[in-house]
């Protein structure tokens, strides 16, 4: 099997005549350092419409975001520019900004470049506080208190393009020079600019060059000439003026649209129910887009599975990037954002003695910077342990949310403008939220725990897996440990005079002896690593038991709350082949929505699929590919149940 082509490169700048970012690439710069602010501005800002647009006075300002679509981020100028430039919009308006990159400059190179330029300091100070690790697909990264939302799609566009669902109303193309990077102006790129394009979208571009004109009228664009910035002759604004034929995504399914969903608005009420690392994630997202959020849970915050003293967030491998792969790496990517912003204590670096090669990280287009080769194995630097009980309180640390120790006794569902009721059984009485969202982990499969119990609930395939871990006493060897080490099972360097060794992954019947089989299995399997061969049972000082809920192909459920009859009624002979021209879009119950199924990666999953929720909810673009997508929707297996033949 030959190696996948590399969905990204990371550069760095090269500085031509010691002043000019300049990529050796392309053979061409990213801008002049004497006049490219202005020139960005000229050509972008004002040659689509942007600038004009920012500051409309129109009476859905509120309510409908401009969407701003780059084909090369570079250096991230036009973003910067555009940052700057909303700040004196109208308080309700909100910004998308897609921008797509293959060739990434690291932030190391972005820094060095931004200090030149003081007058532009404080919005780049703020996209090099968000700006990701570099590893493929798309990062959101949210500012101004989350009226702009920049979608970072890393990759190439011609690839990501038809598995982003957005229309723009402005677009920048500005690629390098068109002879030297031909694949940013073609007409398959072009075609896919179109069918992501809004009714009316304008387009600017640098370039005049003859068949880049012609690729944009052949998509449906009205181009015209404008004087070019300085001693350039020419530049180009384009206005779309045909609709294109076809859709974004060809291969799009009705069973994953989001149509007919009921949308989350600023200032309504939600309930969350969960309050371990799955709820306090999507209560905190939410109270950041102006919900007012109650969280319930009987256990209190981090009571249950969440509530491990110590918890790694680490990398998922394969041979080549898969699913379960891709999804974990973004997670691990935001997960990392997430707690630099919110300042959680961490003690960082993993070394992971089952990796001997670099060649999983290299066809997953980890950045060289992200990892070490070691003689024991690979160290991740950015990897690491934090408490996840800690993390929890932060996340629920907001003036718009507020924690409730009670238990859902049932919902009570209605039609009309609040249409979901839940009872608690304490003495909270009743809640009337606009919306809810399910995050219960194992709760809601185990038997004397649940209050739950619906015929979602009941027929997913998710299930309870138990896992042990030891707190231990040192060894005479392991008091030099830094870092956690990981192979089958991971052990911590000393947290409050113990180590934590872990963790069993126990999905079939429990033995009446397991705490003692697990035990045992646990330090064997601990010992091969030099700092606790001599580790013994008289060490282990605690031992703790959880229950994660996993779904079979260890991806979590994320998505509207469906009712499955509805599903098989609907689709289940489209699904089994036979021949239909339409399908109507996934009915959902209103207002209803699950976040579960997070397994025994809850830190590293919770904090993308909360962002991944939010978006979901509130109607904005939601930051994964489609075909992703199908992979973590909630409904996804009772869809896969629907084809499979009826037995009579």
């Amino acid at each position: 099997m030959s190696d996948p082509k590399p969905r990204i490169r990371v550069t760095g700048l090269e500085w031509k005549d010691g002043a000019t970012p300049y990529s050796s690439e392309f053979r061409d710069v990213y801008f002049a350092p004497s006049s490219g602010v202005e020139e960005s501005r000229y050509v972008y800002l004002e040659g689509s419409g942007l600038l004009d647009a920012i500051h409309e006075q129109s009476g859905d300002v509120g309510t409908r975001p401009l969407t701003v679509a780059e084909i090369g981020f570079g250096v991230g100028l036009n973003f910067i520019l555009t940052l700057e430039a909303f700040r004196s919009a109208p308080s309700l308006r909100r910004l998308n900004y897609f921008s797509f990159e293959n060739r990434p400059v690291s932030k190391s190179h972005l820094e060095s470049l931004y200090s030149a330029y003081p007058d532009h300091q404080t919005a780049a100070k703020e996209l090099l506080e968000e700006y990701p690790v570099l590893t493929p697909g798309i990062h959101l990264l949210r500012f101004q208190n989350g009226r702009v939302n920049l979608y970072l799609c890393l990759g190439d566009a011609n690839e990501l393009l038809p598995r982003i669902q957005f229309k723009a109303n402005h677009w920048f193309w500005d690629g390098f020079a068109p002879r030297r990077n031909p694949d940013a102006f073609s007409d398959r790129l072009f075609e896919q600019v179109a069918l992501h394009s809004a009714s009316g979208a304008r387009g600017a571009s640098f370039t005049s060059a003859g068949w880049v004109r012609r690729a944009l009228e052949t998509a449906g664009f009205s181009v015209s000439k404008r004087k070019g910035f300085g001693h350039k002759r020419e530049c180009i604004s384009a206005t779309l003026i045909t609709a294109p034929q076809g859709q974004i995504d060809s291969n799009q399914k009705p069973w994953f649209s989001t149509h007919t969903m009921l949308k989350f608005e600023a200032g309504n009420r939600v309930a969350v129910i969960g309050a371990g690392l799955g709820g306090t994630s999507i209560a905190r997202a939410l109270a950041d887009r102006g919900a007012e959020v109650t969280v319930i849970d009987p256990h209190g915050i981090a009571g249950r599975a969440s509530s491990n003293p110590i918890g790694l967030y680490n990398t998922q491998l394969s041979k080549i990037p898969n699913p379960v792969s891709r999804f974990s790496q973004l997670s691990l990517v935001h997960l990392i954002r997430e707690l630099h912003r919110l300042g959680i204590e961490k003690h960082p670096g993993i070394l992971r003695t089952d990796i001997r090669s670099p060649e999983p990280l290299i066809r997953a287009d980890y950045p060289e910077d992200f990892y070490r080769m070691q003689a024991e194995g690979i160290f991740f630097p950015e990897c690491g342990m934090i408490d996840p009980r800690a993390l929890c309180r932060e996340r629920l640390n907001h003036p718009r949310i507020r924690v409730v120790e009670d238990s859902v006794n049932r919902v009570i569902r209605s039609p009309g403008e609040n249409p979901i009721e839940l009872v608690l059984t304490g003495s909270n009485g009743s809640l009337r939220p606009n919306h809810v969202v399910y995050s219960l982990g194992a709760d809601a499969k185990l038997e004397n725990h649940s209050t739950l119990r619906d015929e979602f609930h009941d027929q997913n395939p998710t299930r309870p897996i138990r896992g042990q871990i030891l707190m231990t006493e040192p060894t005479p060897k392991s008091h030099t440990l830094r870092h956690a080490l990981v192979e089958e099972g991971y052990a911590t360097p000393l947290i409050e005079g113990r180590h934590l060794i872990g963790a069993t992954y126990q999905a079939k019947t429990i033995h009446p002896d397991q705490e003692e089989i697990d035990t045992d299995a646990l330090i064997e399997n601990a010992r091969k690593w030099p700092h606790f061969s001599e580790l013994t049972r008289s060490q282990v000082k605690a031992i703790k038991v959880g229950y994660r809920l996993s779904t079979p192909d260890k991806l979590p459920m994320i998505g509207p709350l469906c009712d499955p009859e509805w599903i098989r009624n609907t689709y289940g002979r489209i699904l089994k082949g036979a021949k239909s021209t339409e399908a109507p879009p996934l009915h959902s119950l209103a207002g209803e929505w699950l976040l579960t199924g997070l397994g025994s990666r809850g830190i590293t999953f919770s904090s993308l699929a909360s962002e991944i929720l939010a978006c979901w909810m509130s109607g904005d673009p939601v930051p994964l590919e489609t075909d992703l997508i199908e992979h973590i929707h909630s409904s996804r297996f009772f869809i896969r149940n629907s084809r499979k033949p009826e037995i009579r």
